[in-house]
């Protein structure tokens, strides 16, 4: 015969005892905080712009690549450059090549994309200069 040396505790995590008294009101009121919480760290916003590719650069001493389009975009105050959005060379080889397929497809046929970028921050660096071009975090 096994015997059972635990003792049973008397105390429990304060969640536990809100499920297990049923108080849905309390529970509510937990995950509006946690919820209020999470969403307060997420002030940013994407922000779409669309046009026709007019030109994509690329150079040999880096793996960002410039992009500009037929409309100029909403500006973003931290970025110095206004009018070229950025493939960033910080997202992977494989990604960063999917959205210059993409952009180059565009532009042979004359095709509307649409470029989405951070309203706040978000830039990318360019030589000395720490916030240069607005960075594309979606392509369509």
């Amino acid at each position: 015969m096994i015997k059972n040396n635990f003792k049973k505790s008397n105390s429990t995590s304060s969640l536990a005892v809100i499920i297990s008294k049923g108080d849905t009101s309390k529970m509510k009121f937990l995950v509006f905080l946690i919820g209020l919480i999470l969403s307060a760290y997420s002030n940013a916003a994407w922000i779409d712009t669309s046009g026709k590719v007019t030109s994509i650069i690329t150079y040999a001493h880096t793996d960002t690549i410039i992009v500009n389009i037929s409309a100029v975009g909403t500006d973003v105050t931290e970025c110095s450059n206004k009018a070229s959005f950025v493939i960033s060379k910080s997202i992977g080889s494989e990604a960063r090549t999917r959205m210059y397929s993409m952009l180059l497809s565009a532009q042979a046929t004359g095709r509307t994309v649409v470029l989405a970028y951070n309203n706040t921050g978000g830039c990318e660096p360019w030589d000395a200069n720490a916030n240069a071009y607005r960075k594309i975090v979606r392509l369509r």
